[in-house]
């Protein structure tokens, strides 16, 4: 059995996304006979790999030459998803913002549609098995779609993780041809639960094809500690962008050292984006005496992890207004025992719950933030035990593991089937 993954970036660096793949293409090669990566980019810093893994850059080259304007035109004209959706939706028409993200998402799905199709039929005309595995439910997996039309014996899944799930949090609030795509995928696989009710409740005709797989991280075999020096240490973990409200968590923050003056805070965080400067303006403008941070840019999940290691944390902090996914951070964290403050919403209801952290309001104040932040601060004793609570919670439900091991015999069942 053959299966093609195809990714963003990964084995690059260039995007985050090896974070979650990784760990998972460990298993992956020990259930199929090949594993070959297909990244739409090849840029950045190839990441180490098994030599069980094939990685074909053909398909980014191909992306990149065949998306000048002209190409693309009649790449947009030649393809069937985009009169399709004409058809079916006519008022696509008279939004320009929605028209304009079709015609580059049916381009895009037709660039795959034509290199999967080709590639499959030259190079692998034999082949018995294949299982074609698109990592992000966007326009690669539309793409796929189209490619089973023409190659109806292969298997096509995909993950779908947030911002590939909620329409409304995007601008225009639209996605093209989800309902053409999940029609011929074998397997939709959720990040979260919160996802999979989520696209259920659009589109329930497909319920039977949804399934929850959860990511995972490997024990780190080590527990934190929290400070004993006096001061209280925060850490957060995303990109600097505005639906990871990092500004609100700074003025929570802010609050929390204004409240109790006597008390110093540390805020750490990783991550990198185009808001870095505006929070480092913020720090100087709000930050009492008291209270300082540190905003660290990308740093590599091993160095996060170390960090955990040799470093007390009291407590992880997300704000997101929205998570399609249980975050990967807070699964880091609470790996390693640290406690976690999460808005409720989406996936962070999955991981975050009294027995291993505090739920905010899915828009909280900064003075409900610095609250949270008071209640650890408090009361030893029940953070100590909501530390333990994260322990139980990662291996209960996201040790990679138990999660990708399962995950790889699942994909090697329906290439089977």
């Amino acid at each position: 059995m053959i299966l093609i993954l195809f990714t963003s970036s990964y084995p690059y660096d260039y995007a985050a996304e090896y974070t979650f793949i990784q760990p998972e293409l460990n298993y992956l090669v020990q259930k199929f006979d090949k594993v070959i990566l297909v990244p739409r980019v090849c840029k950045g810093r190839i990441l180490p790999l098994s030599r069980d893994v094939e990685v074909n850059e053909q398909y980014a080259d191909f992306i990149r030459h065949g998306s000048s304007p002209g190409k693309m035109l009649r790449m947009v004209f030649s393809s069937q998803g985009f009169f399709q959706e004409i058809r079916k939706r006519p008022a696509i028409l008279f939004s320009p913002s929605k028209l304009l993200k079709l015609f580059l998402f049916s381009g895009r799905a037709e660039l795959v549609r034509r290199w999967v199709t080709d590639f499959i039929k030259t190079q692998y005309a034999e082949a018995e098995s294949f299982t074609l595995y698109s990592y992000w439910f966007d326009h690669t997996a539309t793409g796929l779609a189209l490619a089973k039309q023409e190659l109806p014996n292969i298997k096509l899944v995909s993950r779908a993780h947030g911002y590939d799930i909620y329409e409304e949090y995007y601008y225009p609030h639209y996605w093209p041809c989800r309902r053409e795509t999940l029609e011929v995928l074998d397997v939709l696989f959720f990040a979260s639960d919160a996802g999979r009710h989520y696209l259920h409740e659009h589109f329930p005709e497909y319920q039977s094809k949804f399934e929850t797989a959860h990511l995972g991280i490997e024990d780190p075999a080590f527990i934190n500690k929290p400070s004993s020096d006096g001061t209280f240490r925060i850490v957060s973990c995303a990109h600097i962008v505005p639906v990871k409200r990092l500004d609100l968590l700074l003025n929570g923050i802010a609050s929390a050292a204004r409240l109790r003056p006597q008390q110093k805070f540390e805020w750490t965080h990783f991550g990198d984006g185009g808001g870095r400067k505006s929070l480092n303006q913020g720090v100087a403008r709000i930050f009492p005496s008291n209270a300082q941070a540190w905003f660290l840019g990308n740093v590599p999940n091993p160095d996060i992890m170390r960090y955990y290691r040799d470093r007390p944390v009291d407590v992880f902090v997300n704000v997101s207004s929205t998570e399609g996914g249980a975050p990967v951070s807070i699964q880091e964290a609470i790996s390693c025992g640290i406690p976690a403050v999460a808005t409720s919403v989406g996936g962070n209801l999955e991981i975050v719950s009294n027995k291993n952290g505090i739920l905010l309001s899915p828009d909280p104040t900064p003075d409900e933030i610095a609250e949270a932040i008071f209640a650890f601060l408090d009361d030893p004793e029940m953070a100590a035990r909501k530390r333990s609570g994260s322990r139980v919670v990662w291996m209960e439900r996201y040790n990679a593991d138990v999660n990708f091991r399962a995950f790889a015999e699942r994909l090697k069942s329906i290439g089977e089937s």
